[in-house]
Protein backbone atom coordinates (compact mmCIF):
# COMPACT_ATOMS: atom_id res chain seq x y z
CA UNK A 1 0.00 0.00 0.00
CA UNK A 2 1.48 3.29 -0.96
CA UNK A 3 1.64 6.15 1.51
CA UNK A 4 0.89 9.64 1.14
CA UNK A 5 1.67 13.40 1.88
CA UNK A 6 -0.93 16.56 2.37
CA UNK A 7 0.57 19.69 1.29
CA UNK A 8 -1.42 23.16 1.80
CA UNK A 9 -0.35 26.63 -0.33
CA UNK A 10 -2.11 29.80 -1.49
CA UNK A 11 -3.11 27.86 -5.00
CA UNK A 12 -2.69 24.03 -6.66
CA UNK A 13 0.30 25.10 -8.28
CA UNK A 14 2.90 26.66 -5.04
CA UNK A 15 0.99 23.37 -3.30
CA UNK A 16 2.38 20.93 -6.27
CA UNK A 17 6.13 23.11 -6.50
CA UNK A 18 5.99 22.92 -2.80
CA UNK A 19 5.76 19.40 -3.06
CA UNK A 20 8.13 18.77 -5.66
CA UNK A 21 10.91 20.80 -3.49
CA UNK A 22 10.46 18.97 -0.22
CA UNK A 23 10.30 15.60 -1.86
CA UNK A 24 12.96 16.28 -4.62
CA UNK A 25 10.91 14.82 -7.66
CA UNK A 26 9.85 16.30 -10.66
CA UNK A 27 6.73 17.91 -11.44
CA UNK A 28 6.08 14.58 -14.17
CA UNK A 29 6.97 12.12 -11.94
CA UNK A 30 4.97 13.72 -8.92
CA UNK A 31 1.35 11.97 -8.78
CA UNK A 32 -1.13 13.67 -6.55
CA UNK A 33 -4.83 13.94 -6.47
CA UNK A 34 -6.22 17.65 -5.59
CA UNK A 35 -8.27 17.88 -2.77
CA UNK A 36 -9.08 21.72 -2.34
CA UNK A 37 -9.02 24.33 -4.75
CA UNK A 38 -8.84 26.41 -1.83
CA UNK A 39 -10.27 29.75 -1.79
CA UNK A 40 -9.06 34.08 -1.38
CA UNK A 41 -11.37 35.11 1.79
CA UNK A 42 -12.25 38.99 2.86
CA UNK A 43 -9.10 41.14 1.60
CA UNK A 44 -7.38 37.78 1.07
CA UNK A 45 -6.96 37.53 5.18
CA UNK A 46 -9.92 36.42 7.16
CA UNK A 47 -11.65 33.23 6.31
CA UNK A 48 -9.40 32.46 3.64
CA UNK A 49 -8.94 28.72 2.70
CA UNK A 50 -5.39 26.80 1.26
CA UNK A 51 -5.46 24.59 -1.63
CA UNK A 52 -4.67 21.09 -0.20
CA UNK A 53 -3.39 17.97 -2.53
CA UNK A 54 -2.53 14.57 -1.50
CA UNK A 55 1.32 13.37 -2.84
CA UNK A 56 1.25 9.84 -3.45
CA UNK A 57 4.65 8.65 -1.80
CA UNK A 58 6.21 4.67 -2.80
CA UNK A 59 9.89 5.33 -1.94
CA UNK A 60 11.20 8.33 -0.10
CA UNK A 61 15.18 9.15 -0.84
CA UNK A 62 17.39 8.15 1.37
CA UNK A 63 15.75 6.25 4.12
CA UNK A 64 13.31 9.43 5.13
CA UNK A 65 10.64 8.45 6.82
CA UNK A 66 6.84 10.17 6.15
CA UNK A 67 7.64 11.90 9.82
CA UNK A 68 10.72 13.45 8.89
CA UNK A 69 8.93 14.45 5.22
CA UNK A 70 5.89 16.20 6.83
CA UNK A 71 8.03 18.20 9.41
CA UNK A 72 9.83 19.25 6.34
CA UNK A 73 7.16 20.05 4.42
CA UNK A 74 5.08 22.32 7.87
CA UNK A 75 8.76 24.25 8.19
CA UNK A 76 7.83 27.06 6.00
CA UNK A 77 4.34 27.53 7.57
CA UNK A 78 5.56 27.59 10.67
CA UNK A 79 8.04 31.12 10.06
CA UNK A 80 5.05 32.85 7.35
CA UNK A 81 3.95 35.38 9.99
CA UNK A 82 7.35 34.99 12.15
CA UNK A 83 7.35 39.05 11.71
CA UNK A 84 3.90 39.57 12.71
CA UNK A 85 2.78 40.84 16.44
CA UNK A 86 -0.36 39.15 18.01
CA UNK A 87 -1.92 43.22 18.50
CA UNK A 88 -1.67 43.86 15.10
CA UNK A 89 -3.37 40.46 14.48
CA UNK A 90 -5.63 41.24 17.30
CA UNK A 91 -6.43 44.71 15.89
CA UNK A 92 -7.07 43.57 12.41
CA UNK A 93 -9.74 41.05 13.44
CA UNK A 94 -11.26 43.83 15.55
CA UNK A 95 -12.21 45.95 12.55
CA UNK A 96 -13.18 43.27 9.73
CA UNK A 97 -15.62 41.80 12.53
CA UNK A 98 -17.01 44.89 12.99
CA UNK A 99 -17.43 45.80 8.99
CA UNK A 100 -18.53 42.09 8.51
CA UNK A 101 -19.98 40.46 11.71
CA UNK A 102 -18.96 37.85 13.86
CA UNK A 103 -15.52 35.71 11.74
CA UNK A 104 -15.12 32.49 12.71
CA UNK A 105 -12.24 32.10 10.68
CA UNK A 106 -8.41 33.13 12.30
CA UNK A 107 -7.07 36.45 10.68
CA UNK A 108 -3.56 35.93 8.71
CA UNK A 109 -1.68 38.93 7.37
CA UNK A 110 0.05 37.87 4.39
CA UNK A 111 3.17 37.63 5.18
CA UNK A 112 4.10 38.70 1.33
CA UNK A 113 2.37 41.91 1.84
CA UNK A 114 4.16 42.34 4.95
CA UNK A 115 7.73 41.60 4.67
CA UNK A 116 10.19 44.20 5.38
CA UNK A 117 13.96 44.78 5.07
CA UNK A 118 16.16 43.45 7.72
CA UNK A 119 17.36 46.84 9.97
CA UNK A 120 20.34 46.32 12.17
CA UNK A 121 19.35 46.10 15.91
CA UNK A 122 19.85 48.95 17.74
CA UNK A 123 19.79 49.18 21.64
CA UNK A 124 16.11 49.63 22.71
CA UNK A 125 14.92 53.05 24.68
CA UNK A 126 13.40 52.85 27.54
CA UNK A 127 10.33 53.75 27.50
CA UNK A 128 7.59 56.41 29.45
CA UNK A 129 4.30 54.92 29.84
CA UNK A 130 1.41 56.71 27.75
CA UNK A 131 -0.99 59.27 29.47
CA UNK A 132 -4.23 57.95 28.69
CA UNK A 133 -5.53 61.09 27.65
CA UNK A 134 -4.40 63.32 24.98
CA UNK A 135 -4.92 66.80 24.38
CA UNK A 136 -5.17 68.56 21.11
CA UNK A 137 -1.48 69.40 20.84
CA UNK A 138 0.02 66.17 21.29
CA UNK A 139 -2.90 64.65 18.82
CA UNK A 140 -1.97 66.89 15.89
CA UNK A 141 2.01 66.47 16.29
CA UNK A 142 0.86 62.53 15.93
CA UNK A 143 -0.62 62.69 12.81
CA UNK A 144 0.70 65.33 11.33
CA UNK A 145 4.78 65.39 11.00
CA UNK A 146 5.71 65.66 7.42
CA UNK A 147 7.42 69.01 6.55
CA UNK A 148 5.22 70.65 4.00
CA UNK A 149 8.30 71.16 1.87
CA UNK A 150 8.19 67.97 0.20
CA UNK A 151 12.20 66.97 -0.51
CA UNK A 152 13.65 64.27 -3.19
CA UNK A 153 12.97 61.87 -0.83
CA UNK A 154 9.78 62.20 0.28
CA UNK A 155 8.93 62.28 -3.20
CA UNK A 156 10.35 59.07 -4.09
CA UNK A 157 8.71 57.40 -0.73
CA UNK A 158 5.21 58.72 -1.76
CA UNK A 159 5.74 57.23 -5.09
CA UNK A 160 6.23 54.04 -3.44
CA UNK A 161 4.11 54.27 -1.01
CA UNK A 162 1.28 54.52 -3.53
CA UNK A 163 2.33 51.64 -5.43
CA UNK A 164 2.18 49.58 -2.23
CA UNK A 165 -1.33 50.47 -1.79
CA UNK A 166 -2.45 50.53 -4.93
CA UNK A 167 -1.54 46.66 -5.21
CA UNK A 168 -3.07 45.81 -1.70
CA UNK A 169 -6.21 47.77 -3.38
CA UNK A 170 -6.21 45.47 -6.10
CA UNK A 171 -6.06 42.12 -4.24
CA UNK A 172 -9.05 43.69 -2.39
CA UNK A 173 -11.06 43.99 -5.07
CA UNK A 174 -9.86 40.83 -6.50
CA UNK A 175 -10.92 38.82 -3.35
CA UNK A 176 -14.50 40.88 -2.99
CA UNK A 177 -14.92 40.21 -6.86
CA UNK A 178 -15.02 43.88 -7.71
CA UNK A 179 -14.66 45.98 -10.89
CA UNK A 180 -13.12 49.32 -10.02
CA UNK A 181 -11.55 52.29 -11.35
CA UNK A 182 -8.22 53.88 -9.19
CA UNK A 183 -7.11 57.51 -9.99
CA UNK A 184 -4.59 58.90 -7.54
CA UNK A 185 -4.11 62.07 -6.78
CA UNK A 186 -0.91 63.72 -4.28
CA UNK A 187 -0.23 67.49 -2.77
CA UNK A 188 2.54 68.51 -0.07
CA UNK A 189 2.14 65.95 2.65
CA UNK A 190 -0.32 63.42 1.52
CA UNK A 191 -1.34 60.67 -1.39
CA UNK A 192 -4.98 60.16 -1.82
CA UNK A 193 -6.08 57.13 -3.95
CA UNK A 194 -10.10 57.51 -5.25
CA UNK A 195 -11.49 54.75 -6.50
CA UNK A 196 -15.32 54.67 -8.61
CA UNK A 197 -17.71 51.81 -8.58
CA UNK A 198 -20.90 50.71 -9.94
CA UNK A 199 -21.45 50.06 -5.80
CA UNK A 200 -19.70 52.28 -3.88
CA UNK A 201 -22.03 50.75 -0.41
CA UNK A 202 -20.26 47.66 -0.81
CA UNK A 203 -16.49 49.25 -0.63
CA UNK A 204 -17.96 52.34 2.40
CA UNK A 205 -19.97 49.60 5.05
CA UNK A 206 -22.12 50.58 7.37
CA UNK A 207 -21.19 53.87 9.19
CA UNK A 208 -17.70 53.70 7.11
CA UNK A 209 -16.91 50.51 8.65
CA UNK A 210 -15.51 48.45 5.75
CA UNK A 211 -13.48 51.79 4.01
CA UNK A 212 -12.10 52.27 7.67
CA UNK A 213 -10.65 48.55 7.60
CA UNK A 214 -9.22 48.94 4.13
CA UNK A 215 -7.46 52.22 5.53
CA UNK A 216 -5.98 50.39 8.87
CA UNK A 217 -4.49 47.68 6.15
CA UNK A 218 -3.72 49.87 3.89
CA UNK A 219 -1.81 52.43 6.57
CA UNK A 220 0.20 48.93 7.62
CA UNK A 221 1.52 47.71 5.05
CA UNK A 222 2.45 51.00 3.39
CA UNK A 223 4.20 51.55 6.45
CA UNK A 224 5.53 48.67 7.24
CA UNK A 225 7.36 48.47 3.36
CA UNK A 226 7.72 52.31 3.23
CA UNK A 227 8.39 53.50 6.90
CA UNK A 228 6.17 55.80 8.43
CA UNK A 229 4.76 59.32 7.60
CA UNK A 230 4.16 57.95 4.30
CA UNK A 231 0.08 58.55 4.49
CA UNK A 232 -1.61 57.21 1.18
CA UNK A 233 -5.70 57.87 2.20
CA UNK A 234 -8.04 55.49 0.55
CA UNK A 235 -11.40 56.96 -0.56
CA UNK A 236 -14.38 56.11 -2.41
CA UNK A 237 -16.28 58.09 -4.68
CA UNK A 238 -15.71 61.31 -2.33
CA UNK A 239 -17.05 59.19 0.66
CA UNK A 240 -13.96 61.26 3.07
CA UNK A 241 -14.69 64.34 1.69
CA UNK A 242 -18.29 64.00 2.45
CA UNK A 243 -17.28 62.26 5.95
CA UNK A 244 -15.04 65.64 6.73
CA UNK A 245 -17.98 67.87 6.18
CA UNK A 246 -20.21 66.13 8.37
CA UNK A 247 -17.48 65.87 11.52
CA UNK A 248 -17.02 69.54 11.55
CA UNK A 249 -20.92 70.64 11.20
CA UNK A 250 -21.33 67.84 14.40
CA UNK A 251 -18.14 69.29 15.85
CA UNK A 252 -19.59 72.56 15.87
CA UNK A 253 -23.21 71.90 16.86
CA UNK A 254 -21.34 69.95 20.00
CA UNK A 255 -19.17 72.81 20.49
CA UNK A 256 -22.49 75.07 21.19
CA UNK A 257 -24.29 72.52 23.33
CA UNK A 258 -21.54 72.50 25.63
CA UNK A 259 -21.07 75.91 25.98
CA UNK A 260 -24.67 76.34 26.64
CA UNK A 261 -25.03 73.69 29.42
CA UNK A 262 -22.13 74.13 30.88
CA UNK A 263 -21.32 70.37 30.82
CA UNK A 264 -18.83 68.75 28.49
CA UNK A 265 -19.71 66.63 25.45
CA UNK A 266 -18.51 63.59 24.48
CA UNK A 267 -18.07 62.22 20.53
CA UNK A 268 -17.87 58.55 20.13
CA UNK A 269 -14.76 56.44 19.38
CA UNK A 270 -12.96 57.66 16.43
CA UNK A 271 -10.08 56.74 14.58
CA UNK A 272 -6.93 59.30 14.27
CA UNK A 273 -8.04 60.79 11.15
CA UNK A 274 -11.18 62.02 12.55
CA UNK A 275 -10.56 63.13 15.36
CA UNK A 276 -7.58 65.60 14.12
CA UNK A 277 -10.55 66.63 12.10
CA UNK A 278 -12.24 68.03 15.28
CA UNK A 279 -9.51 68.84 16.86
CA UNK A 280 -8.56 71.68 14.25
CA UNK A 281 -12.42 72.46 13.53
CA UNK A 282 -12.64 73.57 17.41
CA UNK A 283 -9.26 75.26 17.74
CA UNK A 284 -10.04 78.48 16.79
CA UNK A 285 -13.22 78.35 18.87
CA UNK A 286 -12.14 80.21 22.66
CA UNK A 287 -14.91 78.89 24.13
CA UNK A 288 -14.56 75.37 24.37
CA UNK A 289 -11.25 72.83 24.66
CA UNK A 290 -10.63 69.51 22.97
CA UNK A 291 -9.64 66.39 24.60
CA UNK A 292 -9.20 62.89 23.51
CA UNK A 293 -9.44 60.46 26.34
CA UNK A 294 -8.38 56.39 26.13
CA UNK A 295 -5.77 54.18 24.27
CA UNK A 296 -5.56 51.99 21.07
CA UNK A 297 -6.93 53.13 17.84
CA UNK A 298 -10.18 54.36 18.67
CA UNK A 299 -10.45 57.12 21.30
CA UNK A 300 -13.19 59.04 22.45
CA UNK A 301 -13.05 62.84 22.32
CA UNK A 302 -14.75 64.97 24.75
CA UNK A 303 -15.38 68.49 23.93
CA UNK A 304 -14.93 70.84 27.57
CA UNK A 305 -16.63 74.46 28.23
CA UNK A 306 -14.31 76.62 29.28
CA UNK A 307 -15.39 78.67 32.50
CA UNK A 308 -15.46 81.91 30.74
CA UNK A 309 -17.73 81.19 28.14
CA UNK A 310 -20.36 79.83 30.83
CA UNK A 311 -20.01 82.69 32.62
CA UNK A 312 -20.82 85.26 29.34
CA UNK A 313 -23.84 82.82 28.49
CA UNK A 314 -25.13 83.12 31.86
CA UNK A 315 -25.04 87.04 31.49
CA UNK A 316 -26.32 87.28 28.06
CA UNK A 317 -29.40 84.94 29.41
CA UNK A 318 -29.80 87.26 32.80
CA UNK A 319 -30.04 90.45 30.60
CA UNK A 320 -32.73 88.44 28.40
Amino acid sequence: MKSFLDFEEKNVEKAVQKACTDLNVTHEKLKYDIISHGSSGIFGLVGAKKALIRVFVPDLPNGQSISDASAIAGYRDKILNSDITQSEKDTVSALVDEAFGEVKEPVRIAARALEKPKKIKKPRKVEKPEKKEKTEKTEKSEISKTPIAATEDQTINSEAALRVAQGLAREVFEAMSIDAEMSVNTDSDQCWINVKVEEPGILIGKRGQTLEAIQYLVDKVVNKQCGKGNRVIFDVEGYVESRKSELKDLASRLASKAVKTGKPSTMTRMNAHDRRIVHVTLKRNRSVRTQSVGDGYYRKLIIFPKKNSQKKTDKAQSKK
